[in-house]
């Protein structure tokens, strides 16, 4: 999803079901409208000449890292550039990798993988990377918050205390999209707390008992001590 400041939500061309013949894993597939050059660790290109998108991303590394039998999980952060109908843009790209071994979606049991989930994806006003998570999975052994930053050094987060402030009513359906957080965090040795409010909302998919929104947030992360703060804006990911 792609979102301008002033225009709202910019459609995106080959953004819905992505087909994959090749049933290729390892790297990102080209697809009709997009196609991927070059490696998670070493750089990677992305362009789309129907979307006039050409996006450059660094290489990246991971910062918080999970690893179980059987599974791998991390989240990296790196600088990228993005090309856009005459623009250049600098940023930060925020990646989500997860690898399972031996595992079938359609033969093994699911367990209700994502419930509750509110991903927050964010840039500082410096130029630095938050991501911070929680969910309510049912797998015993996942803690429903994590999170990593990369401001006053990258680490992960530790001693979270995730709240959903507030959240409005979904018309004809029993759940609610969320629309106001307030967290509280360690990074570094520094306790801090977030606050972060919805400027837009927009839903993606709508399965009657939930639902998928991605919403264009903004806030602030505050010091205990009140000694500082930095603003953010970024991205909320909600599968609810």
């Amino acid at each position: 999803m792609m979102y301008a400041q002033g225009e709202g939500v910019v459609p995106i061309v080959g953004s819905a079901h992505y087909p994959n013949p090749g049933k290729i894993l390892e790297t990102i597939p080209d697809s009709a409208h997009f196609q991927f050059r070059g490696t998670v660790g070493g750089g990677m290109r992305m362009v789309s000449a129907v979307n006039d998108i050409d996006m450059a991303v660094e290489g990246l590394t991971p910062i918080l890292r999970r690893q179980t039998p059987g599974n791998d999980y991390w989240i990296g952060a790196a600088s990228a550039t993005l090309r856009w109908k005459g623009r250049q843009l600098a940023g930060r790209v925020i990646f989500e990798f997860i690898a399972r071994t031996g595992y079938n979606r359609f033969t093994s049991d699911f367990g209700a993988n994502w419930s509750n989930f509110n991903g927050l994806y964010l840039l500082t006003e410096d130029g630095r990377d938050l991501y911070l998570r929680y969910h309510e999975r049912v797998q015993p052994g996942t803690p429903r918050e994590s999170g990593m930053a990369t401001f006053d050094g990258d680490g992960t987060l530790s001693d979270i205390a995730f709240a959903i402030d507030e959240s409005r009513p979904t018309p004809d359906r029993t759940y609610r999209w969320p629309t106001r957080w307030q967290a509280g965090f360690s990074h570094r040795g520094t306790r801090w707390t977030l606050h972060a409010t919805t400027d837009a909302l927009e839903e993606v998919a709508d399965w009657k008992s939930g639902g998928f929104a991605m919403s264009v947030i903004s806030g602030e992360v505050v010091r205990a001590d009140g000694s500082g703060r930095r603003r953010f804006k970024g991205w909320a990911e909600l599968l609810i």
